[in-house]
């Protein structure tokens, strides 16, 4: 029985809705009856309400006060409600949440009441929609989950499907298809032209020009010497075929062959595997399906008796759970 998480709490939105529902048509009615009283006041003593040059007599001064006071706090009240409108547009928006909570009611009630916060919300939804994190990507944890779960039913005596590989021909039959990033590890020889300096002049300018020559070198032969020394080189996010006795991978316009026999060491670390050769050079193979590689190549190289003792297979047995051990054959696509 599995836990399922209510859902979010939307009683902001029911708050809102009953807020506005009787502020609006409070400050509505307040400006309505002060402007009112101010224009009959100002009329029966000559004036009326946008008379810049007249004074307002004594006997209404209260009462436009009032309507002035009332006109700030409902311009406050526009300002506050249409920023909060934005700011929580934004983070709804961002946190993937229907809008208003797909609460329609109060959604209405708050566009009736206030139409400006509706609007400034609506606007802040869709920014949130666009600045929202992109989904988190579970391809690791899926190759993760799916070598423990090939781990265990192969270890119980499972038999090994097959998988399609079109457009690959090869007599033996396919356990495995899958894109991973490609890189082999080996030095190479890298030239560099040194440099000479011809300087006349002063003493100084010419010990400073010579200098200049020497230090130019000295990076040029510091740089050489950087990239000709081993390291992972030919970066390749490339298709990768297993068989029974070879991995295949497709580099640079080729399939290259790598027999399951000629490895002397794997090496299994959380983000792929290296396959160490005594004739050429190592080979690593990261990606989501590279811990699955490695439960095939071990179940084709030693057996499946071999699987729970195998060393570099520890951090998928140890890390497997009862309900991981399925009782279906495993199956890789593309």
């Amino acid at each position: 029985m599995s836990f399922v998480p209510p859902p979010p709490k939307s009683r902001h939105w029911t708050f809102t809705a009953a807020a506005t529902a009787v502020v609006t048509p409070a400050l509505v009615w307040g400006i309505d009856r002060s402007y009112r009283s101010t224009d009959r006041c100002l009329r029966a003593h000559g004036s009326w309400i946008g008379d810049s040059e007249a004074d307002i007599p004594d006997a209404c001064s209260e009462i436009s006060a009032l309507l002035g006071m009332l006109a700030l706090i409902a311009g406050a009240y526009v300002a506050a409600t249409a920023i909060t409108g934005l700011c929580v547009g934004v983070t709804e928006g961002r946190r993937r949440r229907g809008f208003g909570h797909r609460r329609w009611f109060t959604v209405i009630v708050v566009g009736v009441a206030a139409p400006w916060a509706l609007a400034t919300y609506a606007v802040g939804h869709g920014i949130g929609r666009l600045l929202r994190p992109p989904a988190a990507d579970t391809s690791w944890t899926d190759g993760r989950d799916a070598a423990r779960r090939t781990l265990g039913f192969l270890a119980q005596g499972g038999h090994l499907g097959t998988v399609p590989a079109p457009g690959f021909l090869t007599d033996e039959p396919v356990h495995l298809d899958a894109r991973l990033h490609y890189a082999r590890h080996y030095g190479t020889t890298v030239t560099y032209q040194q440099t000479s300096a011809l300087a006349f002049g002063s003493a100084a300018f010419v010990t400073g020009a010579l200098l200049a020559n020497a230090v130019g070198n000295s990076n040029a032969r510091s740089r050489a010497a950087r990239l000709a020394s081993p390291q992972w080189r030919d970066h390749e996010l490339t298709r990768v075929v297993l068989t029974p006795t070879r991995t295949w991978c497709y580099s640079f316009g080729r399939w290259l062959s790598f027999d399951h026999t000629a490895v002397m060491e794997y090496h299994l670390d959380p983000h792929g595997v290296v396959l160490l050769f005594a004739d050429t050079e190592p080979l690593r193979l990261t990606g989501p399906a590279a811990w699955l590689h490695a439960v095939l190549f071990a179940y084709f190289r030693f057996g499946a008796s071999a699987l729970t003792t195998v060393s570099f297979l520890q951090p998928i047995s140890a890390a497997q759970s009862p309900a991981a051990t399925a009782a279906t054959s495993p199956s890789t696509s593309r």
